[in-house]
């Protein structure tokens, strides 16, 4: 989408307050970066320490691409020329700090929405981004920057002139919601949904609804919270709601008892057209994006236009151009024997919940055509691991796949389950998988799935796809 930015992101006279630094020379900043790749002459390179590299070690990379401005640990020493060199105690609370004095300066009747659930983050973030560009000025989190650094980072690089911002809110643990709420300081919540996703980090579900809740902690006075009240924790969510002062509910899904709901969905070739009711009132639009779960997340848009008092139907008209990252259910066309194919690639991540969606999803795009997944263990389930891998083997069974190639030790379980009915294979590993004999029995027309968490690595296997079955 397109930002209007205004290019003077920071100015030293807001740097020099903002870190309580002085500032010799004038400076002109549009970028906050902390990726050397990434810099521009006109960035600020703020030297982050991190778990395998430190910033520090790429000053002379750059300075070579033009950066006048950094920020560094006190301790560090540098004898480069030409430049604003900014010392502080810790560069990583430099960072909070931008970002605190970046929403600060936001005007109080401008609309900052954050979102969080165990999945659909993202797509909802999109899809909302969409539509208020529509209406004004729109500044979204870049990609899935959604924890403790990629919030900040973000808040601190969010333009002067927003009129909205949108950003997602990830956590692996307790107590890193609320943090993120308040650096962002929200005038909607919104949550998606809540599953098992990282429960290898908890003791229970319980927790994990827990940690999701502590985005109201950021949510400010008479704020509004969208929750998806189709999912089984929505009870035990309204209870943690039912103890805030000066908020209001909005409620979205499938159920017709909700304030928004979903009436009908048709899937189209690309996408689906969806009709909807908010409050009584009816709306047609369309999105790029597939599955039910997509047009669920899609009625969190109508509640964040309402709640923003803005133009629905215009925002509506712009969400057919709403698109994800790469690895979150991208389509490619495969060629197998002449014939066309199609390849899903949603290697970004995986959690039961997400899985379950995502074979929802695949059976319908694929309609008639012979079904074959590719099916990466999913990562941070703990002991827990086994019985929610094998709580996805009915949507197996009952979706008529007819090829199924498991990866990852945590699957081998679920393997020797659907082995008897389903033709499949198991591979340690992505490299071992690349190899499999089982890759041989694809045909043409196939409807391909990969899905895995992030960690099992299965875009190297759809890379492999794309280059042997190149399509046009």
């Amino acid at each position: 989408m397109v930002f209007k930015k205004d290019n003077n992101l920071w100015n030293s006279k807001e740097i020099s307050e903002t870190l309580e630094k002085e500032i010799k020379n004038d400076l002109e900043c549009n970028a906050v970066e902390i990726d050397s790749r990434k810099v521009k002459p006109k960035s600020i390179f703020l030297a982050m320490p991190g778990t395998k590299l430190d910033g520090h070690n790429f000053l002379y990379d750059v300075v070579k691409q033009g950066v006048k401005t950094i920020i560094i640990k006190n301790s560090f020493k540098t004898s480069i020329d030409d430049l604003n060199v900014i010392k502080v105690d810790d560069v990583y609370k430099s960072l909070i700090l931008l970002a605190k004095a970046s929403r600060k300066r936001l005007k109080s009747n401008k609309n900052i929405i954050a979102i969080t659930g165990s999945s659909g983050k993202t797509s909802t973030k999109e899809m909302i981004g969409q539509a208020l560009s529509s209406i004004g000025q729109t500044y979204i989190n870049p990609e899935s920057f959604n924890n403790h650094v990629g919030v900040p980072y973000s808040l601190a690089n969010m333009p002067r002139n927003t009129d909205y911002g949108v950003f997602e809110l990830g956590m692996n643990n307790l107590n890193e919601i609320s943090f993120l709420s308040k650096l962002v300081e929200p005038n909607i919540v919104i949550i998606t949904n809540i599953s098992e996703a990282h429960i290898g980090n908890f003791n229970s579900i319980q927790e994990i609804i827990k940690a999701k809740v502590e985005i109201f902690d950021g949510l400010k006075s008479n704020g509004y919270i969208l929750v998806n009240n189709d999912h089984v924790f929505y009870q035990e969510i309204k209870e943690y709601i039912n103890k805030l002062n000066n908020t209001n509910i909005i409620t979205y899904g499938f159920n017709k008892n909700a304030n928004i709901h979903l009436i009908k969905r048709t899937v189209n070739n690309i996408g689906q057209s969806i009709i909807a009711s908010a409050y009584g009132r009816e709306f047609k639009y369309s999105i790029n994006l597939d599955g039910e779960h997509q047009a669920v997340n899609s009625l969190a848009v109508i509640g964040t236009l309402l709640i923003t008092k803005s133009d629905i139907e215009k925002g509506l008209n712009k969400l057919f151009k709403a698109s994800l990252p790469s690895g979150r259910g991208s389509r490619y066309n495969l060629i197998i024997k002449g014939k066309k194919s199609i390849l899903i690639d949603d290697t970004y991540n995986a959690n039961p919940s997400s899985m379950i969606a995502a074979l929802k999803s695949f059976n319908e795009i694929a309609k008639n055509k012979r079904k074959v997944l590719i099916f990466g263990e999913m990562g941070e389930l703990g002991i827990f691991s086994e019985d929610l891998h094998n709580k996805v083997y009915n949507n197996l069974i009952n979706l008529n796949i007819s090829l199924i190639i498991f990866i990852g030790n945590k699957t081998q379980n679920l393997y020797n389950s659907c082995n008897t009915i389903i033709e499949c294979s198991w591979s340690k590993n992505v490299y071992n998988a690349v190899n499999d004999e089982k890759l041989k029995l694809l045909m043409p027309k196939d409807c391909i799935l990969v899905k895995g968490s992030r960690h099992m690595k299965l875009e190297i296997i759809v890379k492999h796809l794309i280059n042997k079955f190149k399509g046009k």
